[in-house]
């Protein structure tokens, strides 16, 4: 049996929580410096709580720093990879049945992040070879990554007698999402898409997309982490 920090295992390359800790921590590092380094190659300067990520990330309105962006993200996976390995032997341990749609979830949204990594690398541009490509990768992305991760916990609490808190953490800016955008349907419908231009008009931040966006992708990181370090739930191994 493996020991905890190993990293073999026979016949494919294992973590145990401690390699998967060390992994996630540098896999979170990259994004971070990835984001920090295509924010201040943005054009005029990046305003964080009123301009999307896509923009960020987008060669045509960030010639310079897209492929900072793009380029961590593919290192982040590529460090993710052998971390989701270890929450599938983490969470089928005892009489705990294997998350198996969750998992394949988890992973789907990291195939689907490489692809916009590459993509934003090399310049590619999906969207010119298949009618909106790129926006389905994205999307397969955001709904591989929270839905895998939500479900892991739900399976946490289900099987392992785990907290609630977490999961409602990680959905937390997802329900402010749909709350923001209601409201403003309803009540500011002339504004059109979030831009640095509401700051100008006044408009709150707290009704910005924007701002709940990269909330939630670091609520998102947070509840990754927790699973890769929780410990115990109920007495058992988690």
């Amino acid at each position: 049996m493996a020991q905890e920090g190993s990293s073999k295992h026979v016949g494919r390359f294992t973590v145990e929580r401690r390699g998967a800790a060390r992994l996630f921590g540098m896999a979170s590092l990259s994004v971070v410096l990835g984001v920090v380094l295509a924010a201040h190659h943005f054009p005029g300067g990046f305003d964080w709580v009123y301009t999307v990520i896509s923009r960020l990330a987008s060669h045509r309105r960030n010639p310079d720093g897209a492929i900072w962006l793009a380029g961590s993200v593919l290192v982040a996976v590529c460090l993710l990879w052998p971390v989701v390995g270890h929450l599938e032997r983490k969470l089928s341990r005892g009489s705990a049945p294997r998350p198996r749609l969750s998992l394949a979830a988890l992973r789907m949204g990291l195939v689907a992040a490489a692809l916009l990594g590459i993509e934003g690398i090399l310049d590619l541009r999906f969207s010119t070879i298949l009618y909106k490509a790129h926006e389905a990768l994205a999307i397969l992305a955001f709904l591989g990554f929270y839905g895998g991760v939500l479900g892991l916990h739900v399976h946490r609490i289900r099987h392992l007698g785990a907290s609630v808190w977490p999961p409602l953490t990680v959905v937390l800016p997802l329900v402010a999402v749909g709350i923001t955008q209601l409201a403003l349907y309803f009540d500011q419908r002339d504004l059109g898409w979030v831009d640095t231009a509401w700051r100008e008009m006044g408009i709150p931040f707290w009704l910005s997309f924007a701002f709940w966006q990269w909330l939630a992708v670091a609520f998102l990181a947070l509840g990754l982490g927790w699973l890769v370090v929780a410990g115990r739930a109920s007495g058992r191994h988690a």
